[in-house]
């Protein structure tokens, strides 16, 4: 090595070093301009998720669209696959909520008018129980509520609350609207990019082409392509676990002869698509709907999802999700635990395909390593 190549070396060093220590030095500085960047690009960003999952459905669409001979239809497929899509998706979100929240309301009303009833079948209880005990006896005795009386108390305070909290429900209003017109830029943008992705596609070409070697070209599309595959498979897989456990939970509740097993089941399965955690709080819910109607067989029904959830944890979902993105279970796992902690229900979500992204491309850089190994071995023994 010649002293220009040290020279040119101990000048690489010395600002790769120079670098890290005033990143460090004024790290809380980079931060807060890393925070601000993401926010300002936050709904772009949130837009080309959108996308993305709509695109999943649209481009199998639109392979549809393709066998069609009539050249008029041909002609509109991208804007017909779209509409399509969109249309899909609204149905399917629609169908949920008009199936939860009726039946959470009425679940609500129907456990106000049981709450009397299920107070005195209580004390009546506890009365026997005590009942060679005259002291205790009594004070149960004297636990008695005019409910009438009662819930009207309730009701009028939330009443009066809410009338006394003006400027609480103006900023509510205020804070809906501002999100309903941030979603609909969110949308709107979507949409354009949606509509025009070829020629997005071809943006990146040309400028991939115009400024990077053919070799960086090339891996690059593999990594991407790679990502690209492991997202769309995870998303698929999550949703096929979901209907898994959304059916086995409503056919275990068929059997046990428990209320609302349809309802429970389709809560169950579609907040599963949230990893791991997902069914716990979609079965909390269930639980308190189950409650409504008969709080002993709720105890049931959490046994029975808590041992349903520990198969699916520990079975079902490594080898479906972790299969269809080509992750080992063990990984799976171990992403949600680390990924749980770091950024919520979004970092369960997008952890496992993360990983699953950089588990593909360490397996194919250490493949090509190994045979570049191998070959500089043979060519050694060559000679």
């Amino acid at each position: 090595m010649n002293n220009l190549s040290i020279d040119k070396m101990i000048k690489k060093y010395l600002i790769i070093g120079t670098i890290i220590v005033l990143g460090l030095l004024n790290f809380q500085t980079i931060l807060k301009w890393g925070q601000n960047l993401l926010g300002a690009f936050s709904n772009i960003i949130f837009a080309i998720l959108l996308a993305y999952v709509i695109n999943l459905i649209m481009s199998r669409i639109e392979k549809l669209f393709e066998k069609v001979k009539e050249k008029k239809i041909y002609r509109f497929k991208r804007a017909l696959s779209l509409l399509a899509s969109l249309i899909l998706l609204v149905i399917i979100i629609a169908t949920f909520f008009g199936l939860v929240f009726p039946t959470i309301f009425e679940s609500i009303n129907m456990l106000l008018a049981s709450l009397p009833k299920t107070f005195n079948q209580i004390q009546e209880f506890l009365t026997a129980i005590f009942k060679n005990n005259p002291e205790i006896e009594k004070n149960l005795k004297l636990l008695e509520l005019d409910w009438k009386s009662f819930l009207q108390n309730i009701f009028s305070f939330v009443g009066g609350g809410v009338a006394n909290t003006v400027d609480i429900l103006i900023n509510l209003i205020s804070t809906l609207i501002g999100s309903l017109f941030n979603f609909l830029l969110i949308f709107v943008f979507a949409i354009y990019l949606l509509v025009d992705k070829e020629r997005f596609i071809h943006l990146y070409k040309r400028l991939s082409k115009l400024y990077f070697p053919k070799k960086i070209q090339q891996r690059t599309n593999l990594v991407l392509l790679i990502i690209h595959q492991t997202f769309s498979a995870f998303i698929t897989g999550q949703c096929l676990e979901a209907v898994i456990l959304g059916t086995l939970c409503a056919t275990g509740m068929f059997l046990f002869n428990m209320p609302y097993p349809v309802l429970v089941g389709t809560l169950v399965g579609v907040i599963n698509i949230i990893p791991i955690v997902g069914a716990y709080v979609g079965g909390a819910i269930g639980m308190f709907l189950v409650f409504t109607v008969n709080p002993v067989l709720s105890l049931w029904f959490l046994v029975y999802l808590v041992i349903l959830q520990q198969f699916e944890s520990n079975f079902i979902y490594p080898r479906v999700v972790g299969n269809s993105v080509g992750l080992p279970g063990i990984y799976v796992l171990g992403s949600v635990i680390v990924f749980g902690p770091l950024a919520g229900i979004p970092g369960m979500f997008l952890g496992i395909p993360f990983i699953a992204s950089i588990y593909k491309l360490g397996k194919i850089y250490i493949q090509r390593e190994e045979t570049q190994k191998k070959q500089e071995k043979v060519s050694e023994l060559n000679l």
